[in-house]
């Protein structure tokens, strides 16, 4: 469990561009926890969740497609739980290696 790091709370900020709860989660990002998930190093996270209830994925709140230092394409997901707090920042790498670097601003 650690503490978002600067590249992610950035990617996370351009995700909630649009989102009418934008400012709620930008205030709240710097008191987020998250794990990172066994996803073969695409670079997923998980938030951690204070509740004491069962939090499961509700939907998607933001997508973005970006592309990996090697040219392979990003799909990455900002996901909202049952509890209507971010539950995941979910990273697909379209050839499942591992991630050469955290996408960085500008993104495109």
């Amino acid at each position: 469990m650690r503490p978002l790091k600067k590249a992610e709370q950035e990617l996370i900020i351009h995700l909630l561009k649009d989102s009418p709860k934008r400012d709620y989660f930008i205030n709240k990002l710097p008191h987020l926890m998250v794990e990172e998930m066994n996803d073969g190093g695409m670079g997923s996270l998980k938030f951690i969740s204070t509740s004491t209830e069962k939090i499961i994925m509700k939907e998607d709140i933001a997508i973005i497609d970006l592309y990996d230092m090697d040219g392979i394409p990003l799909f990455i997901s900002l996901l909202l739980g049952t509890d209507e707090e971010l539950f995941e920042l979910d990273v697909f790498k379209a050839d499942f290696s591992p991630l050469k670097q955290f996408p960085v601003p500008p993104y495109q």
